[in-house]
């Protein structure tokens, strides 16, 4: 089990931050905010929320990867699921005790039994069932829960991410005999940019055949 939570963690996670080429600051804050919200025991609607997430952003003008971000919130993916949403509850109940909040804690053997039958369930009956759920038994502990965890985790993810972008392309400008700076110039460039340059290219092409 530990191999296929390793392979899925380097083709979901690590392999698209190092294949994608866009500024190290997008590519953080895409991993921090896929991170916030991998760590909410939203199941199922998680991406729809990082997607939102991205569009609200880009009214304010802030950029983040998107990919990047989705490829993040498989963190919680139906291998680890299980362990983080009850790590959360128990979190939640833990913290809300101290604010002299008591909730009945619910066995693990259970919360697991909920999961199996929310995902055996089609698509929209599955989220409904699993909202009900988090409503009735599980929701104001695992939320409260998930909050504690992904906060830090979501502003650690930002600083740990930029310092591996950077290294890995430092690494990959050494092989080129080029500093950092320059191998960015070379290679990264935003998706405003990207777009510009293929205008410019078929414009420039329209001019040559004509």
């Amino acid at each position: 089990m530990l191999s296929k939570i390793t392979s899925i963690l380097y083709e979901r996670i690590i392999k698209p931050l190092k294949e994608v080429y866009s500024p190290r600051e997008e590519i953080a804050l895409g991993a921090s905010i896929g991170i916030f919200w991998a760590l909410n025991p939203l199941v199922g609607i998680q991406m729809y929320l990082t997607t939102v997430n991205w569009l609200v952003f880009k009214l304010f003008k802030i950029r983040f990867n998107l990919p990047i971000a989705l490829a993040m919130v498989w963190i919680t993916n139906p291998i680890t699921l299980p362990f983080f949403y009850y790590t959360f509850y128990i979190t939640g109940i833990f913290f809300l005790k101290l604010l002299n909040l008591h909730y009945e804690i619910l066995s693990f053997e259970k919360f697991n039994m909920i999961i199996q039958t929310s995902s055996s369930m089609d698509f929209l009956d599955g989220v409904w069932f699993w909202i009900k759920f988090l409503l009735d038994d599980f929701g104001i502990p695992a939320l409260f829960g998930g909050l504690v965890w992904a906060i830090p985790s979501a502003f650690a993810t930002y600083h740990i991410v930029y310092k591996y972008i950077t290294n890995h392309r430092t690494e990959l400008a050494k092989k080129e005999g080029i500093t950092l700076e320059e191998w960015e110039k070379r290679h990264i460039h935003t998706l405003k940019e990207i777009i510009k340059k293929e205008f410019s290219k078929k414009i420039n092409s329209k001019k040559i055949n004509s």
